[in-house]
């Protein structure tokens, strides 16, 4: 259940817990990559400015990924990076608001999904005790900012703000296929957590390689959202995929 999740998630919904969380998180946010650091203040007002007017979210742990990512693709324009980093916000709300209602919604999508197209290896991480929610939240929650290295975070940006979380699970799913291997040769929960929570972002993985193949996965997503979702997961779908990310 998503609650168990929500018992370890870290919320910050005071601006003065907010700047300390904020402050904290910046310390860690890519940081194996020297172009981050003097980014860092951008970064900073971004997401305070966000706790500030968003009191009802706050701040979130993975935010910090979303915001580190917009100000890398926009350097010189801070104005553009807030914007950007504001849709991904109201794009993804389900994913910090209470009670996490996209989260819940993207791992039911991703229990099935995986079922039917990646059956050997959700097999081997369900009989291996790996839960979905021990590590999707972890990649979802940063828009992969905590499993991809920086440059493929940046390559498929776009995508997942194109796409909503049909983009999500595209590029989640292309992750795992590109990572078959390496997953089916792990073995134990500890190893394929640390493989996917920590080994997986500091692996080179071809970023147009990846939005290619999530690309290909988004029939299938479609298909499954409109053949197999109960009625409620249906309207719900309808609602998060009608809400598109305008990049003009």
């Amino acid at each position: 259940a998503v609650s168990a999740y929500v018992a370890a998630m870290v919320v910050s919904r005071t601006t003065s817990d907010a700047v300390e969380a904020i402050r904290t998180d910046l310390e860690r946010t890519f940081a194996d990559m020297p172009m981050v650091a003097p980014r860092k203040p951008q970064i900073f007002r971004i997401l305070q400015q966000y706790a500030v007017d968003s009191p009802d979210i706050g701040y979130t742990q993975g935010m910090n990924y979303v915001a580190a990512t917009m100000v890398l693709k926009f350097p010189d324009r801070e104005d553009l990076a807030r914007r950007r980093f504001s849709e991904a916000m109201l794009q993804f709300h389900g994913f910090w608001s209470d009670n996490f209602p996209l989260l819940n919604f993207g791992v039911q999508l991703f229990e099935r999904l995986a079922e039917m197209y990646l059956q050997p290896l959700w097999g081997h991480l369900v009989h291996s005790g790996v839960e979905p929610l021990s590590y999707l939240p972890n990649g979802w929650l940063s828009l992969f900012g905590k499993w991809l290295p920086l440059p493929a975070v940046m390559e498929s940006m776009d995508l997942v703000l194109e796409c909503g979380i049909r983009g999500v699970l595209a590029v989640t799913f292309s992750v795992f296929q590109i990572q078959q291997h390496r997953l089916m040769s792990a073995k134990g929960m500890e190893h394929l957590l640390e493989l996917i929570n920590q080994d997986m972002r500091t692996s080179p993985i071809d970023g147009e390689l990846l939005v290619k193949c999530a690309r290909a996965w988004l029939p299938r997503v479609d298909e499954a959202l409109q053949a197999s979702c109960p009625e409620e997961l249906h309207k719900m779908s309808n609602n998060y995929m009608s809400n598109g990310w305008n990049s003009q």
